[in-house]
């Protein structure tokens, strides 16, 4: 049986305002709330992808979240026709990193956080159903709540004032 898990789109100027998307939304979370995965465009060709979820649904250790976010982007580029493979937290491509990742705990939840090149123009469809395989999720699209609305405009407040 899978499990019920969000798909959120977003717009956020840069990796550092997507982190503090993620950092907002994770800390109006639940224990016992679904996954939710964000992704957002960057400047061409790169893509932002967040996970924030509970930490039941990482693996246990953190020092494995990093590599358990790549897995699936590294099956979607191999799906594409391309040899990716991951080293050292990233994914390389014919030995040049095509990636970043970080990841965190906040609140209840984790946050990783990739930026990655995007291949081709199916290619966010095609990592969205590779992650539901990898992880037995099933997305329903989604927009964050009222409350976490709330929760992700303080956090892109403080981000700003940190950065400024």
């Amino acid at each position: 049986m899978a499990i019920m898990a969000r798909w959120i789109r977003l717009h956020p100027p840069g990796k550092p305002a997507l982190q503090a998307v993620c950092t907002g939304f994770a800390r109006a979370q639940a224990p016992d709330a679904p996954p939710a995965v964000f992704w957002a465009g960057g400047d061409d060709p790169w893509r932002l992808l967040a996970i924030v979820a509970p930490l039941k649904f990482l693996p246990g250790r953190d020092t494995r979240w990093r590599a358990w976010l790549l897995a699936p982007l590294v099956a979607t580029y191999r799906q594409c026709g391309l040899s990716a493979y991951t080293d050292a937290d990233r994914i390389c491509l014919s030995g040049q990193p095509i990636s970043g990742v970080g990841a965190s705990r906040i609140g209840a939840c984790a946050v990783v956080v990739a930026d990655f090149a995007a291949w081709g123009e199916d290619f966010m469809e095609r990592l969205r159903c590779r992650v539901e395989v990898q992880y037995g999720w099933q997305f329903d699209h989604s927009w964050p709540s009222e409350r976490e609305r709330d929760a992700i405009a303080a956090a892109l407040v403080a981000e700003s004032a940190h950065a400024g």
